[in-house]
Parts: structure tokens; sequence; C-alpha cells
């Protein structure tokens, strides 16, 4: 394939992030706010799952996510780019610890289930909000630390997160994981307060709901990172919907937080680096995704040692890294001017298509087995690396 846009300015360290004023405060935010969400989910699912005894209870917390977040990316689009930044992104924060205390408060599936598809349309909102300032505030040299840091953020937030939150579960009940979240909501709302502020910049007339979608699609190497993307998110909550049902006690937590760990060593590593900004590192590390998801399912046929599991869990992690190299491409190659609509579209396609996915995954698995998900996911994104033919797309401009 054309390696063209390899021709990328140098990547500056981690320390310039933290001595830019707005980089430093989404950073930070990112870390705080990550660490609590996954504390949450882990309760979430847990709770779920051994108040259904089946997985289809935690696919369904992943799942519920899907009809807000299309809503934000269509109907309400338009009006992403309408409020100043900073005060979008304060609010947002608040609306999560609103929606986290219901279930908090009633600590039940349905409740549970509600949260989650609520707060999936936050999300949608807010990392859209966040990359629009990442393009209107921090130079571009400086972007794809940023995402890399940032999704070390998450990963790392997955780890720790997801473990504190299943043992917290596990010992004290599902109500005191979700009022950790909850705080951490607010928390990172006073940090996101502290954002210089800017002036609002008039964006003239609201885009259609659609617009996001037309630029995606009318752009041939904006499509086909599209494609890999939501080949490699429909499989991307596998490994922590999948473990209950794989391990019970002490390796419970760990094989939840396995895949998290290997996501957040690799983005660190490479994030650094010019690889994952070419179109060639991304497609590389897309299919060694496709590997691990296979080989992993071969060690769940053979009934291999929850190590295994646990170490099979963490390459597919590693692999779903390989996204933050789309998100700067996106950043790289959309309008500036419909950047929070574009990051909207491509973050709710992404919910919708984790949430449908793990749930028809998770229904393979309760009707076949979990080897059998993890052997349809990656042929899955196999057989989408070929439909788009990476050797044959253009070089970036």
């Amino acid at each position: 394939m054309p390696d063209t846009d390899e021709q990328l300015a140098p990547v500056p360290g981690y320390r310039a992030l933290f001595r830019h004023p707005v980089a430093s405060r989404l950073v930070i935010a990112r870390g705080i706010s990550e660490l609590g969400d996954f504390v949450g989910l882990a309760a979430l699912l847990l709770l779920a799952y051994d108040q259904t005894d089946s997985v289809l209870g935690p696919a369904a917390v992943y799942a519920a996510r899907t009809l807000p977040a299309l809503l934000v990316a269509t109907v309400f689009s338009g009006w992403l780019d309408v409020p100043a930044r900073r005060t979008l992104l304060v609010w947002l924060s608040v609306a999560g610890a609103a929606l986290i205390a219901v279930p908090a408060a009633v600590p039940a599936p349905v409740p549970a289930i509600v949260a989650a598809g609520l707060l999936g349309a936050v999300r949608a909102a807010y990392a859209s909000a966040n990359v629009a300032v990442v393009a209107e505030a921090v130079d571009a040299p400086l972007r794809l630390p940023l995402f890399g840091l940032s999704a070390f953020a998450n990963q790392a937030g997955q780890v720790v997160g997801l473990l504190a939150g299943a043992s917290l579960t596990v010992a004290l009940g599902a109500r005191v994981a979700l009022l950790i979240d909850l705080v951490s909501f607010l928390v990172a709302a006073v940090v996101l307060a502290g954002l210089p502020e800017r002036p609002h910049r008039v964006r003239g007339r609201r885009p259609p709901a659609t617009a996001g979608i037309r630029i995606i699609a009318g752009h041939p190497v904006l499509r086909g990172v599209a494609l890999l993307t939501l080949a490699t998110v429909l499989s991307g909550a596998l490994p922590e919907t999948l473990a209950p049902d794989l391990a019970r006690g002490a390796w419970r937590p760990a094989l939840l937080a396995a895949s998290a760990l290997g996501g957040a060593v690799f983005v660190l590593a490479v994030s650094r680096s010019r690889w994952l900004g070419r179109l060639a590192g991304q497609v590389a590390v897309a299919v060694a995704l496709a590997g691990a998801l296979v080989l992993t399912g071969v060690l769940v046929a053979i009934d291999a040692p929850l190590w295994a599991l646990t170490a099979g869990n963490a390459l597919i992690g590693a692999g779903g890294g390989w996204l933050i190299g789309a998100q700067a491409t996106f950043a790289r190659l959309a309008p500036a001017e419909r950047m929070g609509q574009v990051e909207a579209t491509i973050v709710a396609a992404n919910i919708v298509t984790s949430g449908v996915g793990i749930f028809l995954l998770g229904g393979v698995a309760a009707a076949f087995s979990p080897a059998a998900s993890y052997l349809t996911a990656g042929v899955v994104l196999l057989a989408v690396v070929l439909l788009i033919r990476p050797d044959r797309l253009p070089a970036p401009e």
C-alpha cells in the first residue's frame, strides 16, 4: 500500500502535553473519569451476570448503549458544535454523575441497563466535544501523543477500574463501586471547568444530521479506516463479556482486566512514534488483532489454563491499540470545521457496532461456546481487511 503518508512531523514527548494548558487538563480529566467509569462498569457487568445467570446479561449492558448513541450521531449531531466547548464538557460530566446515581440507588438489572444506555449517549457526545477541543486548541504534532495518552488512560482505567470494581462488588456489593463512579464524574467536571476560556466561535449554519456520514463515506481513506475500525470494535468488549463465564474466584478479575492491560502497554509504547500514524502500521496491527482473537478462541476450545486465556486477552487488547492511529488519521483528514460532527458519527457508530456485535457474539457463546465467539470475531476482522483492500487505498493527502 502507498506509504507517502509516512512524511509526518516528529512526534513530541509526553512532557510537552503536560506543559500545554488545554491538553494537560483533557488528559487529567480523562484519567479520572475513565478510572471511575470502569469501576462502575465492572459493577454493572457483574450485577447483570449474577442476577440473570447468563452471559447475555453483561451483553445487554453493552448493547443498551446503541440507540441513544445513534441518536447523538444523527438527530442531535448538528448541535454538538453549537455550545462553548468547555461548558459542554462540564455539563456532560455532571449528566454522567446523575445517570450513574440511578443504579447506585437501585442496584438491579433494569436500572443498570437503562443507565448504561443513556451513558452511551453521554459518552458519544463527550468524545466528540473532546476531539473538537483538540482540533481547535492543540497543535497537530501534539495530537498523536495526546490520543495515545488518552487511550492509555482508558486502558489503565480499565485495568485498575475493572479489578477494583469487580473486587469491590464481590466484597461490598455494587452500590459502593457505582458511588465511586459518580464521584469521578464530578471531579472530572471540576478539572474541565479550569480549561482556558476561549472566545465562542460563530460556527455558521447548523449542518444536516447526516453530514458526518457523508464526509466519511465520500473520502476513500476515511471510509476504509472507518470500516476497519467498526470491524475492530465489534469484538472490543468480548474479553470482558466472556470473562465471568470463563473464570471464577481470583482469576475472574484478572481475566476481566487482561485486555485493558495489553492495550495500555501497547499504546504507551507506540504513541510517541510515527508508526501508527501510517496506514500500513494501522492495518498490520489490525491483522495481528485478528490472529490474537483466533488464537484465544483455540485456547478456549482446548480448555487451556486460565493464565493462557489471560495472556490471549492481553494480546487482543494490544491489537485494539491500533485505533489511536485511526483517530489521528481522522483528525488529519476530516474537515476541521466539522470535526465534532465527524467524531460523533464514528464514536456513535463504534458504540452501536460494539453493542450489537457483543450481543450477537454473546449469543454465539450462549448457543455454541465462548471459543466460537472468539473465532467468529477473528474471521470477521480478517474478512473486512480483505474487503477494503488497504493496498489499493489512495495515499492520504
